[in-house]
């Protein structure tokens, strides 16, 4: 979500003010990641039946697609100018999110959804320790990583078509190792653009900017983790 080109002198924020910026962006994930459990876990449990009706119907899976496009592009025009408004549309995105994942706690069991879970985190922390601490600027990893996702999209789509279980392992490890350095990328990115156009006294500029990472690592994190489900479903994952 690279929405933050405008003209600005570089600046060097102090070591507070950027803890601050990104426990901004960490408080938005976390409540994106706990409404989009929560729905998934409310699909899966009181509105199961209602749930199954919707995955019944391609029209219904279709329309819930668009509304997801739909916020982003909204998202992406309007998280400069309106942080708020933007929020409320992270929020939106993390419910229709959460509708999807329900069908998650219909096919896999607790135990193997908690496991994928938590090697997510774990990874998921990992590679942004890293992306935040590194000295090197991982700018240039940006094309190979959108080309990288790119190549998953078209791949998962033929291979719904023409399955086969080979390569269905090679996407879903593929998977993996793409988000993980997206992770580690966007937490870079974030930094550097903090360090460009954080502390200026631009508090729109700033929230904005807040908002729009707390989206891109969410979304780093969600597709970690079905990449990661997937591959517990091929070695040894139990499905209800």
């Amino acid at each position: 979500m690279d929405n933050f080109k405008p003209k600005m002198r570089v600046v060097n924020p102090d070591s507070a003010g950027l803890n601050s910026f990104f426990k901004r962006v960490y408080s938005y994930m976390t409540m994106a990641l706990l409404v989009t459990a929560g729905t998934a876990y409310l699909g899966a449990t009181i509105f199961r039946a209602q749930i199954i009706a919707i995955f019944s119907s391609g029209i219904s899976q279709l329309a819930l697609i668009a509304v997801m496009f739909g916020i982003v592009w909204m998202f992406s025009r309007r998280v400069l100018q309106n942080p708020a408004q933007a929020f409320g549309m992270l929020m939106g995105y993390a419910v229709i999110n959460g509708v999807f994942f329900s069908t998650i706690g219909l096919m896999f069991n607790l135990s193997t959804i908690a496991a994928a879970l938590l090697t997510t985190a774990l990874l998921f922390a990992g590679m942004a320790v890293y992306g935040f601490t590194t000295k090197r600027s991982m700018a240039s990893m940006g094309a190979i990583l959108f080309g990288g996702v790119i190549a998953l999209i078209i791949g998962g789509i033929i291979n719904i078509f023409f399955f086969n279980s080979i390569v269905f392992l090679f996407l879903s490890v593929v998977g993996v190792i793409v988000f993980a350095l997206l992770t580690a990328y966007d937490m870079n990115r974030l930094k550097t653009m903090y360090n460009e156009y954080g502390g200026q006294g631009q508090a729109t500029v700033e929230q904005g900017l807040a908002v729009s990472g707390a989206l891109s690592l969410y979304m780093d994190f969600i597709n970690l983790f079905i990449y990661i489900l997937r591959l517990f479903s091929v070695f040894g994952g139990s499905r209800n």
